[in-house]
């Protein structure tokens, strides 16, 4: 099992912050090896100088520093919580509409489908459109009725 003292020498002082300075993770999360596995340097940081993490929580950092391990900088929520937050301070990345990578539709292709919609016409019904535009008739429908493509 690492020790405090052994976590903290693989770190470096950035301002406030205790960077993790070995191997970062694909998320950007510190990678230490305790337990007999690799963990989050993160968690690690915070079981030996808080305690326990309860099941199912996470663990949040108020600096928004993924690498830090800095103990005063690391806190327990719960994984709404840490969305909550992550949202409050503008992190987390919203992707809609045409920048999103499994789009389908055009902005000016949505606004055409809702200018043209009409019930039980031949070709202006969401299934002729969906063959027109090539794609399943209820990815038109959720463009249609704003479940996606709200800003069209």
């Amino acid at each position: 099992m690492i020790t405090k003292e052994k976590l903290l020498s693989k770190a470096v002082r950035q301002g406030e912050c205790l960077v993790w300075a070995k191997h970062i993770n694909r998320s950007g999360y510190g990678s230490v090896w305790s337990g007999g596995k690799n963990r989050d340097a993160h968690r690690v940081s915070y079981e030996l100088h808080h305690g326990p993490i309860p099941q199912g929580m996470c663990v949040m950092h108020s600096c928004d520093n993924r690498a830090c391990i800095e103990p005063s900088h690391l806190s327990i929520g719960t994984r709404t919580e840490n969305m909550q937050d992550m949202a409050n301070k503008g992190r987390a990345s919203k992707v809609s509409g045409e920048s999103h990578s499994l789009s389908k539709l055009t902005p000016s292709q949505v606004v055409e489908i809702r200018r043209r919609y009409t019930p039980y016409d031949r070709k202006n019904s969401s299934c002729a459109m969906a063959r027109e535009f090539g794609v399943n008739q209820s990815t038109l429908w959720s463009a249609l009725k704003a479940r996606t493509w709200k800003e069209a």
